[in-house]
């Protein structure tokens, strides 16, 4: 939906013959504003072309791009301060760092969604993600400093995980 947004963005801006961002915003604005009124008309094509949530699971669009906003928001939180640890820990005069691979089951079911939380993870500085099991189950993940791997594996599955099964179980 998110996609057709900006695709009614830009459509606004080629309507009005001028391609400013004031532009695109009203045009986005409009479009989440058609989007938002005709969700209730378009809900049965979205679930069945998307087969990723159920009927009873099916979240709003404003809802959905409140969601979207919110782990945007939180990749770019958690990639400054993941900067910043490595920063700490490559200039520190003793490199004290105790490199591991955690792998950690996975709630996520929705290809997407795995594919998401991986690159989400590999995004992050100081982990990559490595490989996925061939049940999809477990993710094993590189760590550049694993100190406490029981917090690593929660703060994978509380933060990240949590946030992208919000988008796509």
């Amino acid at each position: 939906m998110l996609v057709l947004n900006f695709v009614f963005a830009l459509i606004w801006m080629a309507l009005k013959e001028e391609f400013s961002f004031i532009d695109f915003i009203v045009g986005f604005g409009l479009g989440f504003a058609i989007i938002a009124l005709s969700q209730k008309v378009l809900q049965d094509q979205i679930i069945r072309t998307s087969q990723l949530r159920s009927e009873d699971s099916y979240t709003s669009y404003p809802e959905r791009t409140m969601k979207t906003f919110s782990l945007m928001v939180f990749m770019f939180w958690s990639i400054i301060k993941a900067n910043i640890e490595v920063a700490r820990l490559i200039i520190s005069p003793r490199l004290n760092i105790q490199p591991g691979i955690l792998a950690i089951p996975l709630d996520v079911q929705s290809e997407i969604g795995i594919t998401l939380l991986s690159n989400l993870i590999t995004l992050t500085p100081g982990t990559v993600s490595l490989d996925i099991s061939h049940d999809r189950k477990t993710l094993y993940v590189h760590f550049m400093d694993i100190a406490d791997p029981d917090a690593a594996r929660r703060e994978i599955k509380e933060n990240f995980e949590r946030r992208v099964m919000d988008l796509f179980p």
